[in-house]
């Protein structure tokens, strides 16, 4: 990913500044992000002189409602995600071809992030603007504290001394959350990754391996021996309330994504200089730490909105590292997908943020990402949150889930 940071000054300009007025529709709330997205807009209109409607919506509401919002009247360019949940709207016509905006800025991405952005029907729909990667996430002074080297937790006997002693300690070893219904599922995807393999998550999520599976079994096994260590509001708690756990010291590690650093960061410098990410311990010596989720996130163009020609326009500015430099210049940390940031400006907890997908064989995009829609929200989100009010049903669970899938529509 190293690149020159200053790389769009040399590309020929992307918007046309002929499109006309047009909206963007986020789908998130928060401070960080929004700040970052605002100025991506903000850039645009000042070099092209078209007006964007800036739209904002709860993440898991836009997600929850997005393929309603698709068929309705929806924003011209939005945010949203690689891999299979852009190609299920894809392959229902709701996406606009974004192939030409590839050909413009194609060469700023990897062949990989051009993969991720490419329909079943071999055209773009999809550009990237960041990836981060899902591990274990604590303070370095928690665990300096407890005299734990980060370095050590490499397989699971090692989490769980870890997870003795923050208990010992009086501390919630492993923040939790799934209110939301989505949280849970990173957690699935690693453990069944570690136990399991990559290609029994993938074959898994695309319905070639079964729900009633034993192996699917002996991932719940597993994960039923962290709920001693995990507060006991799961099902309260969206993400950021297990993160503000880690944040107020209650908790010494938590799983999600990378993304939250700017939380800390917005708390102060020195939370954020404080946090810290591993991979996921080693569970089966077979696949070691060689699986991890890395969604990457992004922008499409909505095929029934109003500027398909502006959507395409905005998209392709996002895209090019003019854009993107609008983003990284708020201040706000960010793993860029364009191969023009410059990483050698990474902080410590980015550079780790390297380090930890670069041991990495395997890239999944996150189980509500990996699968089909339809199925993930609506059946898997439930299901793992009727798990957490009772582990000893999930045979009944697991059979519920595949008559689910076995029931679902052909696409």
């Amino acid at each position: 990913m190293a690149g020159v940071a200053g790389l769009g000054s040399l590309l020929t300009s992307c918007g046309s500044g002929e499109v006309g007025p047009l909206s963007f529709g986020a789908r998130t709330v928060d401070e960080s992000p929004t700040k970052q997205l605002k100025a991506l807009v903000a850039a645009y209109e000042a070099k092209t002189g078209n007006k964007v409607t800036y739209n904002a919506t709860e993440s898991n509401a836009f997600q929850n409602n997005l393929s309603q919002y698709l068929q309705g009247t929806p924003d011209d360019a939005f945010q949203w995600m690689a891999g299979y949940r852009m190609q299920f709207f894809a392959q229902q016509d709701l996406l606009v071809d974004l192939s030409s905006v590839w050909k413009k800025i194609g060469d700023q991405y990897a062949e990989s992030y051009k993969i991720a952005s490419t329909g079943l029907d071999g055209k773009q729909y999809f550009i990237p603007q960041s990836w981060y990667p899902w591990g274990l996430h604590f303070r370095k002074s928690m665990l300096a504290d407890l005299g734990i080297d980060p370095d050590g937790i490499y397989n699971w006997d090692d989490f769980l001394k870890m997870l003795d002693g923050m208990k010992k300690k009086g501390l919630v070893g492993f923040a939790a959350a799934d209110k939301g219904g989505w949280e849970a599922m990173g957690t699935f995807d690693v453990i069944n990754a570690r136990v399991n393999g990559y290609q029994y998550h993938v074959d898994l999520m695309a319905g070639r391996e079964k729900w009633t599976d034993a192996r699917t079994a002996k991932v719940f096994e597993y994960w039923e021996q962290l709920i001693p260590y995990m507060n006991e509001n799961v099902l309260d708690l969206e993400w950021d309330g297990a993160m503000q756990l880690l944040l107020q010291r209650k908790a010494g590690a938590m799983l999600m994504g990378s993304w939250f650093g700017g939380n800390f960061k917005e708390q102060s410098d020195a939370d954020y200089e404080d946090l810290w990410i591993i991979p996921f311990p080693e569970i089966n010596p077979e696949h070691k730490r060689d699986s991890i989720d890395a969604p990457i996130d992004g922008f499409c163009a909505a095929k029934n909105g109003s500027n398909n020609d502006g959507g395409k326009d905005f998209l392709a500015f996002a895209g090019d590292m003019e854009g993107v430099q609008a983003m990284l210049d708020t201040g706000v940390p960010m793993t860029s997908a364009n191969k023009g940031q410059d990483t050698s400006t990474y902080d410590a907890f980015q550079t780790q943020q390297l380090a930890v997908m670069g041991e990495a064989k395997y890239i999944m995009q996150f189980l509500d990402r990996d699968t089909r829609p339809d199925f993930a929200g609506p059946v898997v989100g439930p299901a793992l949150q009727s798990w957490f009010k009772n582990p000893k049903d999930v045979n009944k669970i697991l059979e519920s889930l595949q008559s689910q899938w076995d029931a679902l529509p052909p696409l």
